[in-house]
């Protein structure tokens, strides 16, 4: 399997549960170690979010009312796709237009 695959693989896990919460994650490009991606905002607030509690993090959450931030998604990922593929040395978020003044 590929780079591009590996990385696809990982994020379309991400996908189910961001999609679970109303929102969506879509890969736009792999190079030199940086993957790109765009984040849609998730719909739930994050006491209810299936996101949160799959990949066990609240970094960033400062309340239960509020939906996940960006950043709380972004560095979800980073960690797995580090973990699993080595020459993954970070993620970058490209924001939607409705994700504007998302965190609490």
């Amino acid at each position: 399997m590929g780079l591009i695959e590996s990385v696809e693989e990982i994020i379309a896990d991400f996908r189910k549960s961001l999609q679970a919460d109303g929102g969506d994650i879509e890969l736009l490009d792999v190079a030199d170690g940086i993957v790109k991606v765009r984040i849609s905002g998730t719909t739930v607030p994050a006491t209810f979010s299936y996101f949160l509690r799959k990949y066990r993090t609240r970094e960033g959450v400062s309340c239960g009312r509020c939906q996940i931030p960006t950043k709380t998604i972004v560095s979800a990922l980073e960690g797995a796709l580090k973990e699993k593929i080595p020459q993954i040395t970070k993620v970058e978020a490209v924001r939607d237009r409705d994700m504007t003044g998302m965190s609490c």
